[in-house]
Formats: structure tokens, sequence, C-alpha cells
């Protein structure tokens, strides 16, 4: 899920101001309605619902967000172990095959570690980029299987790896793109706002103000609803995926590839 500018301001320094200000309308409804008229108000208990409602929406979605996290996780590591696989088959084969794989292998890994280092933008053209290092090599391989039997039954050997690779790429990359819909921020963001008036407005209301709940209520609200966004961006935030991985793949398969094949 990609990000603008916009939206980054908004959740960097609108949302907390709105937030901050959502709290003051209330302080100001108490203020006027109640304080000045020296009007009593008394809790109906609902307030607590309320406010026990927005907590659940807030842990489902962070919930839910963790998940998608989690599921990015399982993903390169999936794709490690198809790398790893189609790696190990290569090695059964001659030479000029071999290389083949390892050099394939190598920039598809130099691909996938460009495009996710931390802080960098996701790259519309690294999935076509992807999709022409497959066809490449694809047609590379049955060119080879093509010339022999021998060598077509060798080729065959490595289908049912490099499906699985390139299977679990795309479902990566895919993953990328998902996140909480808009509608659910945006029922988070209009609850807040009602919560927040809430609370500034049952703090005010009471004889002696208080300014530490609604404080907390802003500072809780605000990491949490960041928190959910960087789940949302691992590209942009400061929750990521790990590629130890990958990275521990590619230094292991360029110690054994032949310097003339290096990408």
């Amino acid at each position: 899920m990609r990000y603008s500018t916009f939206e980054v301001l908004w959740f960097v320094l609108a949302y907390p101001a709105s937030l901050l200000l959502a709290v003051a309308v209330g302080y100001l409804f108490a203020e006027v309605y109640y304080r000045r008229r020296q009007r009593i108000w008394k809790p109906s208990g609902i307030e607590s619902a309320l406010i026990t409602v927005f907590g659940l929406l807030l842990s489902f979605t962070l919930l839910s967000s963790n998940n998608s996290l989690k599921e990015r996780t399982g993903l390169i590591h999936q794709t490690s172990d198809a790398i790893a696989e189609l790696y190990r088959e290569s090695q059964l084969l001659p030479a000029p095959e071999r290389a083949a794989v390892q050099q394939f292998l190598l920039q598809l890994l130099q691909l996938e570690l460009n495009e996710h280092r931390p802080r960098r933008p996701h790259d519309p053209a690294h999935i076509r980029r992807l999709e022409r290092l497959d066809h490449q090599f694809w047609q590379q391989l049955s060119a080879a299987g093509r010339t022999s039997p021998a060598r077509a039954d060798r080729v065959r050997r490595l289908l049912p790896a490099f499906n699985k690779l390139d299977s679990n790429t795309f479902r990566l990359h895919y993953s990328y793109r998902e996140g909480t819909p808009y509608s659910i921020l945006s029922l988070l963001f209009v609850s807040s706002w009602a919560i927040g008036i809430l609370v500034g407005f049952t703090n005010s209301a009471q004889e002696t103000r208080h300014y530490f709940v609604p404080i907390l209520f802003v500072v809780i609200s605000v990491l949490t609803i960041q928190s959910i966004r960087d789940l949302d961006n691992p590209e942009l935030g400061f929750i990521r995926p790990d590629y130890g991985n990958l990275q521990d793949l590619q230094r292991i398969i360029s110690r054994s590839q032949p310097p003339a094949l290096q990408p």
C-alpha cells in the first residue's frame, strides 16, 4: 500500500492536531453549556461503553495489520526456501545449466533486495523487471531443453522448484499492496474524533478539571494509528519484514558463482 506526501503529512501532523482539537471542542462545549450555566452533568455509563467500542476497533485493526506483517514475513521465508531448493537442484546439473540457474538467482536476489531497502518507495516498474527476468530465464531453459532429450529431462527436473519460486515471489509483492481498507481507516478517524470530544467534555464537566486523561488518550490513539500505518506500509514505515534470509542466500550463492557470470 503506497502513501503520498499528503497522507504522510496527515498521519504525522494533521491527525494529531485534529485529535487535540476534538478534545478542545469537548472542553469548550462543557464550559459553555455546563460550567458557565452551573449545570451539573451526571455520567450515564454509556461513555465507558463508547470508549470500549473504540478500543476494540483499534485493537482489531492493529491485529489485522500485524497479521499482514506475519504473512509477508512468511512469504519471504517461502521465497527463500524456493530459491534454496532451486539452487540445490541446479548443483546436480552440468556446468552450463548450473551457471545459468545461479546467474538467474543472483539477479533475482539483487532485484528483490534493492527493491526492499529501508526507506525506499515502492517502484511500480519492479514487477515488470521481475517478469522480464523470469521470461528470459524460461526462454533459456526451454531452448536448452529442446536441444536433446537428456537436457530436456534435466530442465524438467527444475520446473517444480522454479514454479514455486515464481509463485512465492509474486505473492510477496502483491501482499505489499494489501492493507487496512480506507473505509476502516475513516471509521477510526471519525471514532477517535468523537471519543476525543467525549473525553474532553467529560473531563471539563467535572467539578475539578483533569488534563492527564485527555493527553493520555491523544498519545495512545496517535501511536496506535501510526503503528497500524507502519504495518500497512512496510516500505516507508519503521516496522518492516526481515530480509536477512534472502541476504544470506545471496551471499552463499555469490561465493559459488563463477567470476565470468557475475551480473
